[in-house]
């Protein structure tokens, strides 16, 4: 084995043993347990993803606002919310080593540019 896999099997370990990433599985074994819950929260982030990946000429403000105030009264359960903020603390752990790496990466991307 390398350097480099075993220092990503390091940093792999060190994300599932991060505070982050263990507060998110605590809430999402909490979330199992209430299917219907569940549902209406994968509904949620489904609707949430296709709209910011979509190609439509859609208002992407307005229609995530719309989303936001259909979702409203589901997003104030303490479950419900404690959910999508582990949640996001996990993206954000992943997004912060990423944009890391490839900050510190010399790799040409200049083909984005044209």
């Amino acid at each position: 084995m390398n350097q480099v896999d075993m220092c990503l099997e390091r940093l792999i370990a060190a994300v599932l043993d991060s505070q982050e990433y263990k507060q998110y599985q605590e809430i999402r074994e909490k979330i199992k347990a209430e299917p219907e819950k569940e549902r209406a929260i994968h509904n949620f982030r489904k609707r949430n993803f296709l709209l910011q990946r979509s190609k439509d000429n859609i208002d992407l403000f307005e229609e995530i606002d719309r989303l936001e105030q259909e979702f409203a009264r589901f997003r104030q359960e303490p479950l419900v919310e404690e959910y999508l903020s582990a949640e996001l603390s996990v993206c954000r752990l992943i997004q912060k080593i990423n944009f890391q790496l490839m900050e510190q990466v010399d790799f040409d991307f200049g083909f984005f540019d044209q």
